[in-house]
């Protein structure tokens, strides 16, 4: 029998984003100076209305000084029951 791997919850992105985006204390002024993307794009993945490519994943990772694996890794993450 084979078992297919757990598939990421994309819609988990925008969290991810958020927690990394206060952790650094950065402005989406700053982390747009500092990354290079565009304030709108930022602003739209902070918002869920875009998921990004791995290369924009990529570049916050390292502006935050992180590994790409920490910065996704909530959403392989199950969901908290509330």
């Amino acid at each position: 029998m084979h078992v297919l791997p757990p598939q990421p919850d994309l819609s988990r992105l925008a969290d991810a984003f958020k927690a990394a985006r206060a952790e650094s204390g950065m402005t989406f002024d700053e982390l747009a100076a500092a990354s290079g993307l565009a304030r709108q794009t930022l602003l739209n993945l902070s918002a869920g209305r875009y998921h990004g490519e791995v290369q924009t994943w990529a570049i916050l990772a390292r502006t935050w000084g992180m590994s790409l694996d920490d910065l996704i890794a909530p959403i392989w993450d199950e969901p908290e029951a509330q």
